[in-house]
């Protein structure tokens, strides 16, 4: 019996070199285990046989990976030379800050800015701009 059970588990992947190496019980109607070498004399016509397999072991943890060795800096460093002007140094990241537009009108409005004191016309009056005062006299 136990050839016939050998060869029925031969070409399974995963339990068939468990069943190979005996890893199993066949366990009678009672519940009682039937040992292969008492197959024989115990089994009886009409008997349902079941097979329980032991406990597979758990497969070894994957071992890690060997610690990488410390890269090497290789610095490659001009000779020295007395007259040599040292590089600019590089531009800052982003380059120069902009202003933001100034807002007016409706968008200033819409955006919450403090509405002027003085009106555009005002503001005119008194840097002189659009008036007889701005206007200066030049002798040909």
């Amino acid at each position: 019996m136990e050839d016939l059970i050998r060869q029925a588990f031969l070409h399974v992947e995963v339990i068939g070199p468990h069943v190979a190496e005996g890893h199993y019980d066949l366990v009678g109607p009672n519940g009682e285990i039937i040992l292969p070498q008492v197959w024989e004399t115990m089994i009886e016509p009409d008997w349902v046989i079941t097979m329980h397999m032991w406990p597979m072991p758990e497969p070894p943890p994957p071992e890690p990976p060997p610690p990488e060795a410390p890269a090497e800096a290789v610095i490659d460093v001009p000779p020295k030379d007395d007259k040599a002007v040292p590089p600019a140094p590089p531009p800052a990241p982003g380059g120069p800050k902009k202003k933001p537009p100034k807002q007016s009108g409706f968008l200033a409005w819409t955006a919450g800015k403090p509405k002027n004191s003085k009106s555009l016309k005002a503001q005119r009056k008194l840097k002189g701009i659009g008036s007889v005062a701005h206007v200066q006299e030049v002798t040909v």
